[in-house]
């Protein structure tokens, strides 16, 4: 899978100005917020450029952030997530009761389908896996509980996305670094957009190898009640689909869960 470039590959890294609160944490959490899936790794001097922060003060915070569990020195000033951020991590993702809420029909859509079923949720300019339950096939992404994906790239963030306020999803689109994951990504502004437009009438997102090559996704947003999408659900297929595939079996049966999921989510006053 081609490495994507994310939001702290811009300025967005460096600790906000002007804002209140204590700045070292602030720019331990920065220095944090660098490591993604494509960059699971990184030296001291390549968090000083990322960050804006002089070598010296970096490899001070990265001291202490080792000494505190945060970070992990895998060789001499390189440095990896620790256990610590991975608890975190989980405590997080473990307390967002919308999960716990929708995995009886993620359960469920997984069974009915016999393929690998992925919750997300919006972030910023990506989706972040909540949940995920795999099939049998061995051919599967490596994409975890916790992976950051670009909401564009994806069915299940461009099911979000056609069911946000225009407004909302423009300004999502103009933060987003559209980029070609695979040769099927769709990156430029008119195709997504127009893709939009589509989901919006179907109801469900379909992605033909846009994140992966030889994966598709059929995915559906997650509506409250005031109809704006709080999540999104999906099956991830490692084979080629026929058109009637997608739109007579697979789209309403992903239609059908998130709904589920939604109307429970309602009935519970849930949002995420």
């Amino acid at each position: 899978m081609t490495p994507r470039r994310s939001t702290s590959d811009r300025e967005d890294a460096r600790p906000p100005q002007g804002v209140g609160g204590i700045q070292s944490v602030a720019r331990a959490l920065s220095i944090l917020e660098l490591f993604n899936d494509r960059r699971i790794e990184l030296s001291t001097n390549e968090i000083a450029a990322l960050t804006g922060l002089n070598r010296g003060t970096t490899y001070r915070f990265c001291r202490t952030l080792l000494s505190l569990g945060y970070l992990e020195e895998t060789r001499l000033s390189v440095f990896r997530p620790g256990i610590r951020c991975i608890s975190l991590a989980q405590a997080a993702l473990g307390s967002r009761e919308i999960v716990q809420v929708a995995m009886p029909f993620l359960e469920r859509l997984r069974e009915r389908v016999r393929e690998t079923v992925n919750m997300t949720i919006l972030d910023g300019v990506d989706v972040v896996y909540v949940a995920r339950l795999l099939n049998s096939d061995l051919v599967t992404l490596r994409i975890g509980v916790g992976t950051r994906m670009p909401a564009y790239a994806t069915s299940l963030g461009r099911a979000i996305l056609a069911f946000l306020p225009e407004s909302e999803s423009s300004a999502i689109l103009d933060r987003s670094e559209l980029h070609a994951i695979t040769p099927w990504t769709l990156v430029s502004r008119e195709a997504i957009e127009n893709d939009l437009a589509v989901i919006r009438r179907h109801g469900y997102a379909y992605n033909d190898q846009g994140l992966a090559p030889g994966v598709r996704g059929v995915a559906a947003p997650i509506l409250h009640a005031s109809g704006r999408p709080i999540a999104s659900v999906n099956v991830s297929i490692a084979r080629p689909l026929t058109s009637r595939e997608v739109s007579k079996e697979l789209g309403p049966k992903v239609i059908a869960a998130a709904r589920d999921i939604g109307a429970r989510a309602t009935e519970l006053h849930l949002r995420q």
